[in-house]
């Protein structure tokens, strides 16, 4: 078992609970940390307004916005997330 094994379970569970969700899919967004690139990762918002391509998080989206301090940090971030889902 590796260590990204060891942590994956405990992480998926923290994330189900802040997001009221089994296993939701991930997305690259704009936190709040004042950049001009997406540097976060969200769940994906399901509100059909919002527009899937718009990294923006609004009052619809669902919680929680982790700050990753990088685009590239973030897009790693995302698919490890959303790889995570087939083993839900």
């Amino acid at each position: 078992m590796s260590i990204l094994d060891v942590y994956r379970g405990p992480a998926r569970d923290l994330l189900s609970t802040l997001t009221d969700e089994t296993a939701p899919e991930w997305r690259v967004c704009f936190s709040e940390d004042g950049t001009d690139e997406p540097t976060g990762v969200a769940p994906v918002c399901t509100d059909e307004d919002h527009d899937p391509d718009d990294g923006s998080v609004y009052d619809c989206c669902p919680e929680p916005v982790i700050e990753c301090h990088s685009m590239t940090t973030a897009d790693y971030v995302a698919a490890l997330l959303n790889a995570d889902r087939s083993r839900s």
